[in-house]
């Protein structure tokens, strides 16, 4: 991993298409091979590989950005297993965890990705495509609209990206920072493109750091509360309930063929998933995740029995690694913790 910079800029105007002139840019200076983006099809909505400036205009970028995948695919997974190109991504926090833990196990090369990441307010659960995306990635949801997995998230700051981009501390201001030195060299050409202006004010710095520690303070007491409830309840109910979730599965696997950490080509709770019982199909998913869940809440939104899976999977990996101070995801210098 290369060195943080503290090159910072902001940019006034829409910050969707700044989205654009950067991507443009990585593709005409042949940083990338490709950016991973989203095309319509058949009234839907599918993740795709732009590999040309002119297609970029015709991508729906910023709906690959508050959605991030259609269907089973995630951008995370796109980029894992595209191995023969440099692309880059647009991502939130959730998924820059899941690169960080997938470049622990050498599963995605930093060298070939480019990683655009932005500030995470959470996500609504009623967004669409026809909504203002960029006002999902700005303004705070209220918790009736927001989803499971948000409420409970530490992080909504990218932990790493070349590029990081920020809407939340303005409407009108949208800052800009270079994490390493391959995306300081990006920027500093966008500056002289006109497209950014060097520098940020204080006062906006300020706000966006009060407004994340708030962020991840809410994630944070929104687990204690979980828990509190959940150790309020007698023991033999919550046996009950935590049965009943897990009877409830039908070893679909469509969590596993969602979830961006998965990788193991030759899955062994899908190619012998008629073996398991429902109940040691998902234990066993469990423990495998107890280090590595990103809170991303993917599998919540594929589950056909809605089952409460991020629910389950975020509080067992929390209560395994906080035994060793250890959060997926954030921090390149400690190893995973299970074997």
């Amino acid at each position: 991993m290369e060195g943080i910079t503290d090159r910072g800029f902001v940019h006034r105007g829409d910050p969707l298409q700044l989205v654009r002139d950067l991507t443009k840019l990585l593709l005409e200076a042949g940083v990338v091979d490709g950016i991973v983006s989203g095309v319509s099809k058949e009234g839907k909505v599918v993740l795709h590989v732009v590999k040309s400036a002119d297609e970029l205009d015709e991508a729906i970028l910023g709906y690959v950005l508050v959605h991030s995948y259609q269907g089973l695919e995630s951008t995370v997974r796109a980029i894992r297993d595209r191995k023969g190109d440099r692309l880059a991504a647009l991502v939130k926090p959730c998924e820059a965890r899941a690169i960080i833990e997938l470049a622990k196990r050498r599963r995605i090369d930093l060298n070939s990705v480019f990683i655009v990441g932005f500030d995470c307010p959470g996500m609504r659960t009623n967004q669409d495509a026809s909504g203002e995306v960029m006002e999902a990635l700005r303004v705070t949801p209220g918790d009736e609209v927001l989803k499971d997995a948000c409420r409970r998230c530490e992080v909504h700051a990218p932990p790493y990206a070349d590029v990081c981009v920020s809407l939340i501390s303005s409407p009108e201001v949208t800052l800009v920072e270079a994490g390493t030195e391959r995306g300081a060299k990006v920027l500093e050409t966008l500056r002289g493109k006109g497209v950014i202006i060097e520098g940020q004010p204080r006062e906006l710095i300020t706000k966006r750091e009060e407004k994340l520690r708030l962020l991840n303070e809410r994630g944070r007491r929104t687990l204690k509360e979980e828990e509190n409830k959940l150790l309020s309840v007698p023991g033999h109910e919550r046996f009950s309930w935590f049965m009943g979730q897990l009877d409830a599965c039908v070893k679909c696997s469509a969590c596993i063929r969602a979830c961006p950490i998965c990788f193991c080509k030759d899955c062994i709770l899908i190619s012998k998933r008629k073996e398991y019982t429902p109940s040691l199909f998902l234990v066993t998913r469990m423990l495998h995740m107890a280090d590595s869940c990103v809170c991303c809440g993917k599998c919540d939104e594929v589950c056909p029995k809605g089952i409460s899976l991020s629910y389950m999977l975020y509080h067992l990996g929390r209560k395994f690694t906080s035994r060793h101070s250890y959060l997926a995801g954030v921090d390149f210098s400690r190893p995973p913790r299970t074997v």
